[in-house]
């Protein structure tokens, strides 16, 4: 998750890991927007963060929306759709 630590550090979000897996996003770069249009800004945090990670092809994290007073409303997790045991096998 190291690139994925910088980059979001880089765009504003000042992320805190709050787990090896697990991003919390302490700072909402468009803050004075969110709020006067929580829904429309979390929403588009949340997509501009989930295209980041498939532009990135990280595997295995995800974007979802968990709002917390004062801070961004996504955090970036794991991907419980995202298994190993999925890789294709040998025959």
């Amino acid at each position: 998750m190291t690139t994925q630590v910088i980059s979001a550090a880089m765009c504003g979000y000042e992320p805190v890991r709050e787990a090896p897996d697990r991003l919390r996003l302490r700072n909402c770069p468009f803050h004075p927007l969110a709020a006067k249009a929580p829904d429309l800004v979390c929403g588009m945090n949340h997509a501009f963060l989930s295209g980041f990670l498939t532009g990135l092809e990280v595997n295995g994290i995800q974007a979802v929306l968990s709002p917390e007073p004062g801070e961004c409303c996504v955090r970036l997790g794991p991907d419980p759709t995202d298994r190993d045991d999925r890789k294709p096998r040998d025959h």
